[in-house]
């Protein structure tokens, strides 16, 4: 099951906040900042080695819940997740397209300014959105997180959609 939750407004209180996502994965919470921005990841280890997350490679941040069926088609990885920033790296902003499974990715590349939050063909894996204005945004696995962050706008993003943001003034620039 995993969950995940981002934002770039603080998180003044990690435990009150991961409270009603915590369950969905209990096996580790990975917690990486990188400027304003915060990246969490609460693990379920169903298949594969224990991989924690947020994946991280040079200026890039990834975060992700779900299985990705088709993982071994793009090189020798331990974990379903490990090849997300490596499709992102080959095939940009449509990585993706190239993917066969059921997820909710989070991925920030911040040599180019960008967020990309994209959800599976079906949405199995729900991902919900926040954006009070162009400093105060947020994603998670599930509303109450953003809600419980008093983020006042938070909707489900619709299944098979992928939005590319670009980082810094929170603007719509792909959907």
């Amino acid at each position: 099951m995993c969950s995940i939750l981002f934002s770039s407004k603080e998180i003044e209180n990690l435990q009150f906040v991961n409270e009603r996502i915590k369950h969905r994965g209990p096996d580790y919470t990975g917690l990486v900042k990188e400027g304003k921005y915060t990246f969490v990841h609460n693990l379920l280890s169903i298949t594969g080695e224990f991989t924690k997350q947020p994946f991280k490679e040079d200026d890039i941040i990834c975060i992700f819940n779900g299985e990705i069926y088709n993982y071994q088609e793009f090189g020798d990885y331990k974990s379903d997740g490990e090849c997300l920033i490596p499709l992102y790296k080959k095939y940009g902003n449509s990585f993706v397209k190239h993917l066969d499974g059921e997820f909710a990715i989070l991925l920030v590349d911040f040599s180019k300014d960008i967020l990309i939050a994209s959800t599976d063909i079906f949405s199995t894996k729900p991902l919900y959105m926040a954006a009070d204005d162009k400093d105060t945004f947020g994603f998670s696995s599930y509303a109450s997180p953003l809600q419980r962050m008093e983020f006042q706008n938070v909707f489900k993003i619709p299944a098979n959609k992928t939005y590319v943001f670009k980082l810094s003034e929170f603007g719509l620039l792909e959907e």
